[in-house]
């Protein structure tokens, strides 16, 4: 393991002794159902208004386009905020920027990155994560999951009690295979020069209101996100036309 702008990189090896280790160190955190995201126009669609801890959570994106680190960033980070734990963050193409995430709020001293060899070590290494209790999220980009997998990442989230943070393109059948409490379509919207928009659609989720969305904008300067419901587009009123003598 080495450490590189204040971020932990860890090279998993194939039995992950190395990550074990290093996760036994993390102090067990309380157990806590759920969490919030601090946004109240998020907040106000997700099942009983938070996010289940001990369970997987899927953000779906094209794979067309860059995926939705910045609002699985946010999440993350609310996870850590609500449980005290560390980030772990498998990054095997070494995508994820320091400044990024230190505008998003992360830090980077409780953050651990990932780099797997091999789609087989990171399933491992996502599970080693997920278990431990001293992990308050696990994020990764998966792009096809089997249902042996998929129910594997799930039961270590509900041992270890922390969230998993799944971005996931959506390619043909990478999408039938999950065990996630709750699932986001998440496409992006109308940009400007200060700020980078996301529509996120919840697709799936047991006492949610499946079907809602919310417009998520991202400061480029700040990296601070803010909520707020879509607006609908409405038809223009025809103007009345008067009679004239």
């Amino acid at each position: 393991m080495r450490t590189v702008g204040g971020v932990d990189e860890l090279e998993v090896s194939g039995k992950c002794a190395s990550l074990r280790t290093l996760l036994a160190r993390q102090l067990p955190t309380p157990q806590h159902n759920q969490f919030r995201t601090g946004l109240n126009s998020l907040d106000a669609i997700l099942p009983h208004g938070g996010l289940r801890c001990g369970a997987i959570h899927e953000l779906l994106f094209d794979s067309k386009n860059s995926s939705p680190k910045s609002l699985a960033m946010l999440l993350a980070r609310a996870a850590q905020a609500a449980t005290g734990g560390v980030i772990v963050w498998s990054d095997p193409k070494r995508e994820l920027y320091s400044i990024a995430l230190l505008s998003a709020g992360i830090d980077l001293r409780r953050l651990i990155l990932l780099r797997p060899r091999n789609a087989a070590e990171e399933i491992s290494a996502l599970t080693e994560c997920l278990r431990c209790k001293g992990v308050s999220a696990t994020v990764t980009s998966l792009n096809r999951l089997t249902d042996i997998q998929a129910r594997r990442l799930q039961l270590a989230a509900e041992n270890g009690g922390g969230v998993g943070i799944c971005l996931r393109p959506m390619l043909r059948g990478s999408g039938s295979n999950y065990a996630a409490a709750t699932r986001w379509l998440v496409r992006p919207a109308l940009e400007n020069e200060n700020s980078q928009n996301w529509n996120a659609e919840l697709l799936h989720g047991h006492g949610g209101r499946v079907g809602s969305s919310v417009l998520l904008e991202v400061d480029r300067e700040t990296g601070n996100v803010r909520a707020s419901a879509p607006v609908a587009h409405r038809p223009v009123a025809p103007t009345p036309i008067r009679a004239t003598a």
